[in-house]
This record gives structure tokens, C-alpha cells and sequence, in this order.
């Protein structure tokens, strides 16, 4: 279930990059789009179409996510979290080594 759902969000995911990189851009009056008879698809209703694509991969995409973090966040109750994970890993902390009569200077001071 877990892989059918990553499959399709990748799907919905590719779709959508798609659905974007058609749409028109904002500075299309500035001259720098190419001509309207050779552009993929014109007019009002393909703007429509666009348009309403990509809010439904969009409602789609977001759906799928919360679904497959639900469904994640159920699967793996018992885990913890990863800070919890890297603390108990590491060794545990030794005390200081502390020298049992103090150290005298390799040299004296001058009094």
C-alpha cells in the first residue's frame, strides 16, 4: 500500500512540474513569449483547462502527502525520535580523569 501510494505521488508530482512549466508566465506581455500559433495550447479554454489541472494535481499532490505521513506516522508508533535514536547510540560519558596529587611546574617560580 505504502510503495502504490509513493508511486503515485511521484506520478502527481511529475504531472504537476509538467502543468506548470506549461502554463503561460505573467511576462508574457513583454514580448518575450513566442508567437500564438505555435504555442501548445491558446485561448480562454485552454487556460481554463490549465488552470483547473493544476489546482486538482495540486489538491491531489496535498492529499497524498498528509495520506502518506499519516500512514507513516501510524506505522511507526513504537520508534521514537531520531534524537532519541543518536542518544542512545553514543557512549556514555565517562567522569573527568582528575590526577590524584597536583601537578608541579617543570620549572620554579622565581620568588
Amino acid at each position: 500500500m505504502y510503495t502504490v501510494l509513493i508511486v503515485i505521488h511521484a506520478l502527481v508530482t511529475f504531472s504537476l512540474i509538467g502543468i506548470i512549466l506549461v502554463q503561460r508566465s505573467a511576462g508574457d506581455g513583454m514580448g518575450l513569449s513566442s508567437s500564438s500559433s505555435t504555442s501548445f495550447m491558446s485561448g480562454r479554454s485552454a487556460a481554463t483547462f490549465v488552470t483547473r489541472a493544476t489546482a486538482v494535481l495540486a489538491a491531489i499532490f496535498i492529499l497524498l502527502s498528509l495520506g502518506i505521513g499519516i500512514l507513516t506516522a501510524h506505522n511507526h508508533t513504537n520508534s521514537g525520535s531520531i534524537v532519541d535514536k543518536i542518544n542512545n547510540d553514543l557512549p556514555a560519558a565517562s567522569a573527568p580523569v582528575v590526577p590524584k596529587q597536583p601537578l608541579k611546574p617543570a620549572v620554579p617560580r622565581p620568588e
